[in-house]
């Protein structure tokens, strides 16, 4: 596993980490349904890092709705890779959650999210490197963006410039 220094990340850094990420996922989906639904968990979690809005629950009810929360549209994919992509996205979007609910002061997790903290970094990249090619790459290019943020130097729209230094 390549060396990730997440646990010297800072917590914005480290959901940052797990979005940058999971951009690059999202085209290895076979279906161009999965990518959008995807995109948008993805789009809903960097919204929330920007805000900071009260919306732990609502990133929660995208992983877990019982009709289309994405833990469902992965259990009935049958597509390996899909389901190795769908498991980055989901450690993700739980992780993202947490996070949203710790600064709401929940005190009682809904039970998937309760379970969540930084060791789901090695689910999460065990996945990413069977999903990409040369994921190295990626995971280095995260950790020098990490630093920059760490030093100040990412403005403007944090998504847009995630992906623009990848």
């Amino acid at each position: 596993m390549a060396n990730t220094n997440f646990s010297s990340l800072t917590q914005d850094g480290k959901v940052i980490f797990f979005l940058g990420l999971s951009e690059w996922i999202l085209p290895v989906f076979s279906k161009e349904e999965d990518q959008i639904i995807a995109r948008e968990v993805i789009s809903k979690c960097w919204e929330w890092l920007k805000g900071k809005e009260n919306i732990g629950d609502i990133l929660y009810e995208l992983l877990d709705d019982e009709e289309n929360g994405i833990t469902i549209i992965q259990e009935m994919s049958d597509n390996e890779t899909d389901i190795t992509g769908w498991n980055c996205i989901i450690d993700a979007v739980a992780y993202t959650s947490r996070k949203a609910f710790d600064r709401e002061g929940v005190i009682y997790y809904p039970e998937p999210i309760a379970l969540v903290d930084d060791t789901v970094v090695d689910h999460f990249m065990d996945c990413f490197e069977k999903c990409i090619e040369n994921s190295d790459i990626y995971i280095q290019r995260i950790n020098t963006l990490l630093n920059d943020y760490k030093n100040g130097d990412i403005e403007a729209d944090l998504r847009t410039e995630v992906l623009r230094k990848l």
